[in-house]
């Protein structure tokens, strides 16, 4: 039976790494984890465990993990605390089966393509890290509802596509995710969908066919 958890902490590590790299930070993959060796953008993780029962100890000793280190607790079952870390936050591993999605969307999308339109669509996230290298990358796609500022981020990677950094601007926070899904499935057909989410996105995730596959915490020092 797949392990959907670690499919999803798998997919966001790719994503880590993309965002990272962009910035030339040098970054790691072990079979448990993803590193990354200097410290990393605003919002981004030094570490995503990728395996359960990591050793946090060790697994310190391959980032910078003085003052501001974050680690990506992809299982929640790491004991950070002792080692002078809190919990920044807590989410759930979502994951959504291909097929079975609307056709039609209620807004009106555009796809990232240039400079100005990646400035655009970044307008209303909390972290300024996306650069025009990453328009670069064939493999991480942006969308944005016009009029305002709605968005998502898709992110292809092995066999599923990573969803994140939805924003509804003001629209209907179900039908932002619906339309998700199905612009994930017109452009990516036949693959699963996975991120993960709290609160309300979490609830609007699940309306249209997500399911929670595991918790996650984020902690930082």
């Amino acid at each position: 039976m797949a392990d959907h958890a670690a499919v999803a902490a798998a997919a966001n590590a790719s994503w880590c790494d993309a965002i990272c790299t962009t910035f030339g930070v040098r970054t790691h993959w072990e079979a448990d984890a993803w590193t990354a060796t200097e410290r990393t953008p605003d919002g981004y993780p030094d570490a995503v465990t990728l395996a359960r029962g990591v050793d946090p100890a060790e697994l310190l000793t391959r980032v910078d993990e003085g003052s501001g280190c974050s680690v990506k607790d992809s299982f929640a079952d790491l004991d950070l605390g002792r080692l002078g870390f809190r919990v920044l936050f807590e989410a759930t591993w979502i994951r959504r089966p291909a097929g079975g999605f609307a056709r039609s969307v209620d807004l009106d999308w555009h796809q990232a393509r240039t400079v100005d339109d990646l400035r655009q669509w970044s307008e209303g996230h909390d972290v300024d890290v996306f650069v025009p290298a990453l328009l670069e990358l064939g493999d991480v796609h942006f969308f944005q509802a016009r009029p305002g500022h709605a968005g998502f981020a898709l992110h292809v990677t092995g066999d599923v596509v990573g969803v994140s950094n939805t924003i509804s601007d003001g629209s209907d926070l179900t039908t932002v995710w619906s339309d998700t899904v199905a612009v994930a499935g017109r452009e990516f057909p036949g693959r699963d969908l996975v991120g993960y989410e709290v609160g309300a996105d979490l609830e609007a995730a699940k309306n249209v066919g997500f399911v929670e596959t595991g918790p996650l915490r984020v902690w930082l020092r």
